[in-house]
Parts: structure tokens; sequence; C-alpha cells
């Protein structure tokens, strides 16, 4: 399927739904803030968090199994309307809600890796929404008189969506040696550490103007448009070249992030990396994307872990530190990566 009208209409489609997901799993979760316990809601936020991101790669296998990555992400976004319906009970309601987001994931991202055959541009398109999504329905979970119910609507929307699009999957092969050398398996590794950095710094970072709304949106925005432009600048320019080139441009930018415009602008250039990295972890695994794909959130949780504890990397002594390993690691990924697979 080249990329025409229908590939378009299914990206956009796949997208929106992204966003629909996490806008109502964001707003769902912060509903409870004021009604339970705040021990109780941080145990919520875990148990979530955990499902959503660890369960992916397991998930990613039974999709490679049965080849159906369509009727994994409507099931997915079943389980959320379950979940919604469940909201008199915080911990059923979450359990469905990092079940159903797992779900959604695996299949929608694999549906937009096949249709990118080997590129990362549409792989961006469909990972930015989601950052927008999480932003708006945490912004909504603390309006006067919001009732969490109400959010079903959405992912039935993306269940009626999804069934009106068939997405066609196709196997592709486009490594130049054998996918059991040692370099096969340190490219992997690498990738995968560079995404744990990646994570504990994007989800760690202090934003200074956290308070003033207008700032704070445009730090979320800045997040989204660079997992969007990212995927198109490295189809244009090369992957190394885009990674390497936004993370060193980050670091200044995030170091001297007292100065919001340039906090702003540094997670701009930090997200470029973000559709670079999991469409080459997909290229690199092309039988099993699911799989691949479940391992680039496992690597997200993992980041993520310090951050649950309350340890934030601007609170670090090593931040610059941790920003430069970003680069070597990344670096040194796709230098390997690049002599090893052929550029789509």
């Amino acid at each position: 399927m080249t990329f025409n009208k229908q590939k378009a209409l299914l990206i956009g489609t796949y997208g929106l739904i992204h966003g629909f997901v996490d806008f109502c799993c964001a707003a769902m979760l912060f509903s409870f803030l004021g009604k339970v316990e705040i021990v109780f809601l941080l145990q919520l936020a875990i148990i979530y968090n955990s499902l959503a991101f660890g369960l992916q790669f397991i998930f990613g296998l039974a999709a490679d199994k049965f080849k159906r990555y369509d009727g994994f992400a409507i099931f997915g976004c079943l389980l959320l309307i379950l979940g919604i319906i469940l909201y008199k009970n915080p911990l059923a309601a979450m359990i469905f809600m990092g079940i159903g987001n797992a779900l959604f994931h695996v299949g929608g991202g694999v549906i937009t890796l096949e249709a990118g055959n080997g590129r990362a541009k549409l792989s961006g398109l469909f990972v930015a929404p989601g950052a927008v999504g999480l932003f708006l329905g945490t912004l909504l979970s603390s309006v006067k008189g919001f009732n969490s119910i109400w959010l079903g609507f959405l992912p039935l929307i993306g269940i009626a969506l999804m069934l009106f699009i068939q997405p066609k999957y196709e196997v592709q092969k486009i490594y130049k040696n054998e996918a059991n050398t040692p370099t096969y398996i340190l490219i992997i590794l690498l990738i995968l550490i560079s995404i744990c950095i990646r994570s504990f710094v994007g989800l760690g970072y202090d934003f200074v103007a956290k308070n003033s709304m207008p700032l704070l949106f445009t730090f979320v925005f800045a997040i989204a448009l660079g997992k969007a432009v990212g995927g198109f600048l490295s189809d244009k320019f090369g992957m190394f070249n885009v990674a390497v080139i936004g993370l060193l441009l980050s670091i200044p930018l995030l170091k001297y992030g007292f100065i919001p415009q340039l906090a702003i602008l540094g997670m701009f250039f930090f997200n470029l990396t973000m559709p670079i990295t999991m469409t080459a972890l997909a290229n690199m695994m092309p039988k099993v994307k699911g799989f691949s794909f479940g391992l680039t959130t496992l690597a997200l949780l993992i980041g993520y872990l310090p951050v649950m504890c309350e340890y934030k990397v601007s609170q670090s002594m090593l931040f610059f530190e941790i920003l430069f390993a970003s680069v070597i690691v990344t670096a040194i990924s796709l230098k390997l990566y690049e002599k090893l697979f052929h550029r789509p």
C-alpha cells in the first residue's frame, strides 16, 4: 500500500484514536484525585502504568502470532469502555484501563509500522497525539462537575472508526546480514537503553513554568511536535544524523531550562528520536513487530521507575552526564544500525 489517501486515512484515524485512548486513561486516573487517599491514588498510577507499559511485549507476541493487530486495538478500546463503566471501583477501573491501553497501543502501533514500510514518519504521527491526549485528559479531570462515565463515548467512536479501516500487513526483510550476529543483539540493547534514558529524562523533567497554562500547553505541544517531525526528518536526512543532532541541541537547552522558552525548544529536539528508535527496532524484527513495539514500552517503563520513586532527572547532580550518555548510546546504536540495515 503506497502513501495515498487510504494510508493517510489509516494513520490519521489511528493517531486520533491514540489521542482518545490516552485522554480517557489520564482523565479517569486523575478523576479520583480528592476522592481517594493520595497514597491509594499513587498506587493506582503505578498499577496502571505497569499494566499499560509492561504488558505490551506480551500482547505483542500474541498479536504477532495471530496477525490481527486491528482486533487487538479494537479489543483494547472495549476494555477501556468496561473500565470507564466501573468508575465507582477505582482499582478495577484502572486495571481494565491499563490492559486496554496496552492492547490498543500494540495493535495501532504495529499497523502504523507496517504502513510505514520501514520508514519513520508515520510512527511519529501515530505517537504524537498521545502526549496531547494525556495532557488534556489530566486537565479535564480537574473541571468541576466532571463525570468520567461520559468518557466511554470516545473509545466507542474509536471502535466504529477502526471497523471501517482495513489495514494490510506486510512482512519486510531489510537487514543486510543474518539477525543472530552479536552486532544485531548489541544494537537492540543499545536502542533499548537509549529509550530508558529518554523516558527518565522526559518524564522526570521538572518544567519551571508548569503553573502557567499557556506555557505548559506549549511545552506539551513541543513534545508532540518533536515526535511527529522526527520521523519525517529522519526519512530525509538519516536516522543517525537527526537523532544525534537533535540530542546535542537539546542538552544546553534543557540544562538551562530555567528559561521556559529554552526548555520548550529543548524538549522538542529531545523528542525527535522517539519515532526513530521505535522504527529502527521494528525494522530489525520484521516478523515480530508487536514484540518489538512492546520492548520499547517496557524500556519506557524501566526509565520511569526512578520517577515513580520521586527521583527526577532535573534534581540529579549528573543531569548533564545523563543527557550526554543519551547521545553516546543513541549514536553508537544508530551508526551500527545503518551499517547493518538497508535504508528503506
